[in-house]
């Protein structure tokens, strides 16, 4: 990664547009040596699985949220059968015929 002018950083202010135009001057002339990555190595790999699995996570707490606030307008008999109990034996119990 290129580092930004020190220099010019100092004597004009820290602020995003000056980077960019910092930048941009160091494409046109040459100084610019950084390469952009590839976007398919192992480091993407795991970032994609990592994605992936907390999509996962947020989509079960979602659910469970749901099952929770259907549970709270339905009949009191079946309620009290379920109060107490984990997410897991919850959903367990509800899945039986």
């Amino acid at each position: 990664m290129n580092q930004p002018d020190k220099a010019t950083r100092r004597r004009r202010g820290k602020s995003a547009i000056i980077d960019a135009e910092s930048a941009a001057r160091a494409v046109i002339t040459g100084r610019a040596t950084a390469t952009a990555r590839a976007g398919d190595g192992p480091v993407e790999t795991l970032r994609l699985f990592r994605m992936a699995k907390v999509s996962a996570t947020k989509s079960r707490a979602q659910a469970i949220n749901q099952l929770k606030a259907v549970l709270v307008a339905t009949d009191a008999q079946l309620r009290e059968a379920l109060a107490g109990l984990s997410n897991p034996e919850t959903d367990t119990r509800l899945r039986r015929p």
